[in-house]
């Protein structure tokens, strides 16, 4: 009789043992697909905020190239304005057909 219990008791220890390390291994198998799983969205989040940064410096890099682009025509009018009245000034004389 005593061997009997002494069966069931080890039968049920062999039981628990099986289900503790079946239960351990799903889990670690479920924490380590929640671990690449967050990476994975870290990495993503990241390379957004380098994405979002390189718009941003693209932008005003754009911004910047626009204005001195006014900028430039302003200068390139306002030379030629100069040089005529500059001329007018120096000559003294302007044709009639101008």
């Amino acid at each position: 009789m005593i061997i009997a219990l002494l069966g069931l008791a080890g039968g049920t220890v062999g039981a628990v043992y099986s289900w503790a390390t079946s239960v351990y291994s799903y889990n670690r198998e479920a924490w380590m697909t929640d671990i690449q799983i967050l990476q994975n969205h870290d990495y993503q989040y990241d390379n957004l905020q380098i994405a979002t940064h390189n718009m941003s410096r693209e932008q005003v890099r754009d911004r910047t190239q626009a204005a001195i682009t006014k900028l430039n025509n302003y200068i390139l009018v306002t030379t030629l304005i100069i040089a005529l009245a500059a001329e007018m000034l120096v000559e003294g004389n302007i044709d009639k057909d101008c």
